[in-house]
């Protein structure tokens, strides 16, 4: 939408927040006043170009090399204006639009995740094909108060007043219990043109998932992700709760997942999957060879933090294997049941903690590798496949970001740039876990010893 119509629609909008996603998902940027806003689309924003190289905790990663050593340059950012949209949440009218990051030559910073994106795009645009995906997108809501011990707690229904305590999976009465939040996150998502579609009561006390409809721009498919998100968070503030996105906040309960669904159409708008069938396609099978592939060097992407990794436990749909099957739900790539017109790939491995910009752009690399190699997978596995003698991705951070670090597939696609200050970022983190004494080394130790 151009920004006059947009004016004409909302002529009240007095600030407009300039979003920017770095390498965590985490949406930095500005704030700026309604009278500076069109010489900022006109012009761009500026922003340090080591934005792209902060920690989860917001901290610049200086072994990036993109912070003091270059002397903390600026980059300039753009506006994509189909993200441009209205925040009903704020408490004066204000609006949002994300932007991407580029060089003083105008060429794309592709240290920006939503540059990737759109590479992997063209790679396929390359084969005369175009990814349909879909986001589904797991997370908690959780009380805006810790307990006595400083731990997260669920929160208490609305409804009827007592702390959401039961695991009861696509239940209808929890969607009830907490109707009006829901209500007003779909209310938000029309008002931002985010298609949200579907809502499901998930695997434990407080926990939901909202599916984004599938479209043919993957790249604003990303945007409605981390859109989604930003709702979700300033809803349940509203609704005196918080929510998150970590892959596990409790120990023992169920983790939040980030669910891709791909197909490729050709120029007509055909699904190429759908023809015959699925264990005999040869481009959706070749596809599938390709994430299978480079699964274990992805999970670096896939599984960004400490806490990822508390997630893989077995018997919790939560893949753990290198494999795939057809309407299974213990495998890593699921071919889901339908209609051959909507056979698609559904890449199950990463966490709600992941950045659905690299997310997607991993799968969509992996998936034109297989194809353009002209892989082949092995068979398709049926039943409980955690029983099985498969390959397992890397459990631990440091593991998986020593194999990304050696993907020949993803130092090609992503590039070698990429890949250096995504490790950089994820073991500065590292260290400051290494670095902190928890109140479980006390227990364990502190009068034993």
């Amino acid at each position: 939408m151009e920004l006059s119509s947009f004016l004409v629609n909302y002529p009240d909008v007095e600030v407009f927040d300039l979003i920017l996603s770095d390498l965590n998902g985490v949406a930095r940027g500005k704030r700026v006043k309604r009278d500076a806003i069109e010489s900022v689309l006109e012009q761009g924003m500026h922003i340090p170009f080591s934005v792209l190289a902060l920690d989860a905790s917001g901290e610049t990663v200086e072994e990036s090399q993109l912070g003091l050593e270059i002397g903390e340059p600026d980059r300039v950012c753009y506006a994509d204006l189909k993200t441009l949209a209205f925040c009903p949440w704020h408490s004066q009218p204000a609006a949002q639009v994300l932007f991407s990051m580029y060089d003083h030559e105008a060429e794309p910073v592709l240290l920006d995740p939503r540059h990737q994106v759109n590479r992997a795009v063209q790679l396929f645009k390359q084969l005369g094909m175009r990814p349909v995906v879909a986001v589904e997108l797991e997370f908690y809501l959780i009380d805006a108060e810790r307990t006595e011990t400083g731990h997260i707690q669920p929160p208490i229904s609305p409804k009827t007043g007592k702390r959401e305590a039961n695991t009861q999976c696509h239940s209808m009465l929890n969607l009830d219990d907490f109707g009006d939040f829901l209500l007003d996150v779909d209310s938000c998502c029309q008002a931002q043109g985010v298609p949200a579609d579907t809502a499901v009561s998930e695997y434990a006390p407080g926990q939901f998932e909202i599916n984004l409809r599938h479209g043919d721009d993957p790249l604003l498919a990303c945007d409605h992700a981390m859109m989604l998100k930003r709702i979700i968070h300033q809803v349940a503030e509203q609704h005196g709760m918080q929510a998150t996105f970590m892959a596990k906040p409790y120990g023992d309960l169920a983790g939040s997942g980030l669910h891709l669904h791909v197909s490729l159409v050709d120029k007509d708008g055909e699904n190429l999957f759908g023809q015959g069938e699925a264990d005999e396609n040869p481009l959706l099978l070749s596809a599938v060879a390709g994430l299978l592939e480079t699964m274990q060097e992805s999970t670096a992407f896939l599984c960004p933090n400490i806490n990822s990794y508390r997630r893989m436990q077995p018997n919790l749909y939560v893949p753990m294997y290198v494999n795939w099957g057809i309407d299974n739900r213990t495998v890593a790539v699921r071919i889901p049941p339908g209609e051959p017109h909507s056979r698609r790939v559904e890449h199950r491995v990463a966490g709600a903690d992941a950045n659905p910009y690299i997310a997607m752009a991993a799968v969509l690399f992996a998936m034109y590798h297989g194809i353009s190699n002209k892989l082949t997978p092995p068979a398709p596995q049926e039943g409980n496949t955690f029983e099985f003698d498969n390959p397992s991705l890397p459990c631990r951070l440091p593991d998986a970001l020593a194999l990304l670090s050696e993907s020949v597939v993803f130092n090609q696609y992503f590039g070698a740039d990429f890949i250096k200050v995504y490790r950089a970022c994820k073991e500065q983190e590292l260290l400051k876990f290494e670095q902190t004494v928890t109140l479980k080394e006390y227990d364990f130790y502190l009068n034993t010893l």
